[in-house]
């Protein structure tokens, strides 16, 4: 085993008998592999009279929050989850519908393609804007976890590759559910490329998160719902019922005369003119957001959190994104239903980071939106989730992770994908108010175990 680190747990600690009288001792190390962040090894070696003992124990660990996969999708519809074409480089993790298990949740008629390392120096203009460290991964440490659902592995579908198999396949109730078969790779596993294949794995598995659920997490643990978490710690709260669009949050301020006249339509359409919704906080530092366009960009600039209710966003152009809360810079961007108005984004251009304010990903806006999120630009690098339907457009690419009800590609020409690139966010440069688990959800696999 090749050690990257090593934590030395208990050093000739010493065993006694019922008497209190020591008769061993015994030394616990637990050993990181180098080259596989998630795998561990747990040594314990003991002595007594003489004698001596060695119990040994290789594990995986990993975990199953929201964020730590490339998708993250609920229950959606039959067949629309993964479709078309489609590469996902990272995990997927699918709720699916109790009430439907033989429904399939990836299955499809094009290419659809699963894989455990991505290098973004193959997208034009996207490695620049990303830490270097993040620039190329060569071990995602991947896993496809279906709790309720099957898949398909025939034609040209592939998940993981012979020299970089995918960490785990879980599905629904095993092998009755996972069919077809890729004959051309892995065929002791139905051409699937995994280190691990069985039934789902995971006891009280995270739900879908749903804005008018409670959502357990660092930030809103505290709050009902999500919905009202993100309505009460928004720096700048706008809503529109009917047609009067007015401030939520905070109630005495008055915003720039752009800013709401921008929204009566019940659309925000972000184009080629300025859109200042800014304002002086309590402390002196701006709240708000506002939108500049110059030399054919855009610059979105938020500061704080920001909901915007009973309206649709739409960003018609090239876009660059500065995002700041506190000392940190990362956002999250929200846009919610109201009276069955609005809760939808579009966006028409690319969305990515801001370079001369920080690299991804410890610059992060993310995107919240209750109804759908359609992109049509070809590049976006953000977190994003979308309570009904995550739409990508063929040959384009989002850069971070999707959480969605449901995922879904617009039939694409030969050559022609969607892609989804996982690119993890650390914790403490999350967005605060996005779909997060208190302590995660950790995941473990026994490898082996070894006693001589």
């Amino acid at each position: 085993m090749q050690v990257l680190s090593q934590l030395t747990l208990a050093t000739n600690e010493p065993v006694l008998d019922a008497e209190g009288r020591p008769i061993g001792s015994y030394t616990v190390t637990l050993f990181r592999d180098q080259d596989d962040g998630q795998l561990f090894t747990l040594v314990s070696e003991g002595t007594s009279g003489g004698a001596k003992a060695r119990v040994q124990a290789t594990f995986r660990i990993s975990n199953s929050d929201y964020l730590e996969q490339a998708i993250f999708a609920g229950s959606g519809q039959a067949n629309k989850w993964l479709n078309g074409r489609a590469t996902i480089r990272g995990g997927v993790y699918v709720v699916g519908s109790p009430n439907n298990p033989d429904q399939y949740v990836i299955k499809t008629n094009g290419n659809f393609a699963l894989y455990n390392w991505y290098d973004l120096t193959t997208y034009s203009g996207i490695a620049d804007r990303v830490e270097r460290s993040y620039q190329r991964v060569n071990d995602l440490c991947a896993s496809l976890r279906v709790q309720y659902g099957k898949i398909s592995v025939g034609g040209s579908t592939q998940i993981g590759e012979p020299d970089n198999k995918v960490k785990g396949v879980f599905v629904g109730r095993g092998a009755q559910d996972i069919t077809g078969n890729n004959v051309d790779v892995c065929q002791s596993n139905k051409g699937v490329c995994t280190e691990a294949m069985g039934p789902f794995d995971l006891s009280n598995p995270p739900p879908f998160p749903t804005l008018d659920a409670k959502l357990n997490s660092p930030a809103c643990e505290s709050y009902s719902t999500w919905r009202s978490c993100l309505q009460d710690k928004a720096a700048l709260h706008i809503q529109r019922i009917g047609n009067e669009v007015s401030v939520a949050k905070p109630l005495s301020v008055t915003l720039n005369s752009t800013c709401l006249s921008a929204m009566t339509t019940g659309t925000l359409t972000l184009d080629n003119t300025t859109v200042d919704c800014t304002f002086t906080q309590l402390d002196g530092t701006l709240g708000g957001f506002k939108y500049t366009y110059a030399g054919g960009q855009g610059l979105l600039e938020l500061y704080g959190d920001v909901v915007l209710e009973g309206l649709n966003l739409e960003l018609k152009q090239a876009t660059e994104y500065k995002a700041l809360s506190g000392t940190k810079k990362s956002a999250t961007l929200t846009v919610l239903k109201k009276d069955n108005q609005g809760g939808s984004v579009d966006i028409d251009g690319n969305l990515l980071p801001q370079t001369a304010h920080g690299l991804f990903p410890s610059h992060v806006l993310g995107l919240v939106a209750e109804g759908n999120i359609y992109q049509q630009g070809r590049y976006v690098m953000a977190p994003v989730y979308a309570g009904g339907t995550f739409r990508v457009e063929k040959n384009n690419v989002l850069f971070g992770s999707v959480i969605a009800n449901e995922f879904y590609t617009t039939s694409a020409n030969a050559g022609q994908k969607a892609e989804v690139v996982y690119i993890r966010i650390p914790k403490e440069n999350r967005p605060a108010l996005l779909p997060d688990l208190k302590e995660g959800k950790p995941v473990f696999q026994v490898l082996s175990y070894e006693r001589r």
